[in-house]
């Protein structure tokens, strides 16, 4: 069952709370962040720090929930990783011509009351500062969902855990992709997907 792709009417309000969440967030935290730079430096520190921030949030959820997280180095096989688990962050083998392609994926979730029949999520962190930058999004995340179905079939679903300035035009391009998203300001709609837990 859809998240959020089949509520256009809540879009515009959505996109409005998260760019005020992002906001928020920026105005307390990116001040010392972009200071910390001055010793270290690396190309985009808002941005890294803002897919930790929601790469935390969604660990904290998983274990609310009663997953584990677990790692591989490698996975050939989605059917390898057990019911009630997650992993942060995850390599796949995709495609269907050998060789096959690695792509790096932010999460792989497998629901606690997933069965023989599972249906495993990928969720990829997105976090904008503006909304021209979605625009750069579109292929990139619609050739990933493409390369995932090739490998793994129809089961394998991708979800956007989305934060900041997003383009409502962009959310209905991943819609018609068959890509779903959840907020960062709204974590607990990914509860329904997990079982388990609070």
């Amino acid at each position: 069952m859809p998240i959020n792709s089949d509520k256009p009417h809540l879009w515009k309000a959505d996109v409005s709370q998260s760019i005020d969440f992002y906001n928020d967030w920026f105005i307390r935290f990116a001040p010392g962040t972009y200071r910390k730079q001055r010793v270290i430096r690396t190309n985009d520190p808002i941005n890294i720090d803002l897919k930790k921030r929601q790469l935390a949030a969604l660990k904290r959820l998983f274990l609310r929930h009663g997953h584990k997280q677990t790692t591989f180095d490698e996975a050939d096989s989605l059917d390898a990783i057990p019911p009630g688990t997650f992993i942060i962050p995850f390599t796949f083998s995709v495609g269907k011509k050998r060789p096959l392609v690695k792509i790096p994926i932010d999460c792989f979730m497998n629901p606690i009351r997933a069965g023989k029949r599972a249906q495993p999520y990928v969720i990829e962190a997105k976090a904008s500062g503006s909304a021209t930058i979605t625009s750069r999004w579109r292929r990139k995340e619609a050739l990933k969902f493409t390369l995932l179905k090739e490998r793994y079939g129809e089961k394998v679903k991708l979800i956007l855990l989305l934060s900041g300035y997003i383009d409502p035009g962009y959310l209905g391009y991943v819609a018609s992709e068959g890509i779903d998203w959840v907020w960062e300001h709204r974590l607990n709609d990914l509860s329904a997907l997990l079982g388990g837990g609070k």
